[in-house]
């Protein structure tokens, strides 16, 4: 596969004063073969706790294998997806950045030997990680917390 689609729930609940930007927070829920696969999933989150709170929070795209600031020629994607990240703490805020999906841990280690010489990412060499994820696997196997339960629980 050349591609696969990343799903994602994001619940944004503040705004960043200096930059304008959402803060969100954001829960992985896996890498899928297609779209329909995404919504058999999203219907099986609909029931768990939180994510039924917030239903309209689920996020599809579309992803391609090792394309990346260093590289533009499409890979296949086999039974993995690597993801490489960037994560940064600035004692407020958590930054995250995202470089890519990969075929390989091999592919996905050499990219991040690349990301981590530049600039802004020197100063936080440890930021960096690589998660494996199988596809058409749920990762988020639980629902989450949500304010709307406390407050039903407080009346």
């Amino acid at each position: 596969m050349k591609c696969v689609y990343k799903l994602e729930h994001k619940n944004c609940k503040e705004i960043d004063f200096e930059t304008g930007e959402e803060i969100c927070d954001t829960k992985m829920l896996g890498f899928f073969s297609s779209k329909e696969k995404c919504n058999e999933s999203i219907k099986e989150y609909l029931l768990q706790p939180g994510f039924k709170d917030y239903p309209e929070r689920f996020f599809i795209e579309k992803v391609y294998a090792d394309i990346d600031d260093y590289n533009d020629k499409v890979g296949h994607f086999d039974k993995y997806v690597y993801y490489l990240s960037h994560e940064w703490y600035d004692g407020e805020y958590d930054y995250q950045t995202h470089f890519g999906y990969y075929s390989s841990l091999k592919k996905a280690k050499k990219a991040k030997e690349m990301y981590k010489k530049e600039t802004e990412f020197i100063k936080y060499p440890d930021g960096f990680d690589i998660g494996k994820y199988l596809i058409n696997e749920r990762e988020w196997k639980e629902g989450f917390f949500s304010w709307s339960e406390l407050d039903a629980e407080m009346e």
